[in-house]
């Protein structure tokens, strides 16, 4: 009896934390299309905000940008993270140890604070921020997720698909031996 209550209790705390988290975001969602700036009142249907939002240049920019920031970050700390993953994977104890002790510091701090640190270090070098310091920042920031989501998969793999590799014509660097 105890448990069917405990679960209930959790069932309604999950439905509250989901209301609390996604409800304002629906909310400004549902008033974006109001035709008046208010927030509180809503006069009608309107796609007049998106078409400013569309028209405006500095915004259709800053966009663009994010989208290819987003697509080349992926692109670069997945392969990077990778060959990382694989790497380690194949490293003596004490090397993989701290390596992933490292690799957990950006995702124990808040981004926030990561990005301040990514300015403050460009700042005390003196290297002039714009584009590749923004898409290194985000590099950087993905590739430990990257190695957390493939690390486990690497230990599951049976460690004589290498050999196999091998012998089936497979160079050490396609076998993935270092």
């Amino acid at each position: 009896m105890m448990g069917k209550k405990n679960g209930l209790v959790s069932k309604m705390y999950l439905t509250l934390m989901i209301l609390f988290l996604y409800l304002p975001i629906l909310y400004v969602m549902l008033f974006s299309f109001n035709s008046e700036r208010s927030l509180t009142d809503f006069q009608g249907f309107s796609l007049q905000w998106y078409v400013k939002m569309f028209n405006d240049r500095t915004i259709m920019e800053a966009i663009y940008y994010t989208v290819v920031i987003a697509v080349i970050a992926t692109i670069v700390s997945t392969i990077v993270g990778t060959i990382a993953a694989i790497g380690l994977s194949k490293s003596n104890r004490i090397v993989k140890e701290l390596v992933i002790q490292i690799n957990n510091l950006p995702m124990l701090n808040p981004d926030i604070v990561t990005a301040v640190g990514f300015m403050l270090l460009f700042a005390s070098f003196k290297i002039e921020t714009g584009f590749m310091t923004l898409l290194i920042a985000h590099i950087v920031f993905c590739i430990p997720y990257v190695m957390l989501s493939i690390m486990p998969r690497l230990r599951q793999l049976d460690p004589n698909l290498t050999e196999a590799a091998l012998d089936l014509g497979c160079n050490p660097f396609q076998a993935c031996i270092p």
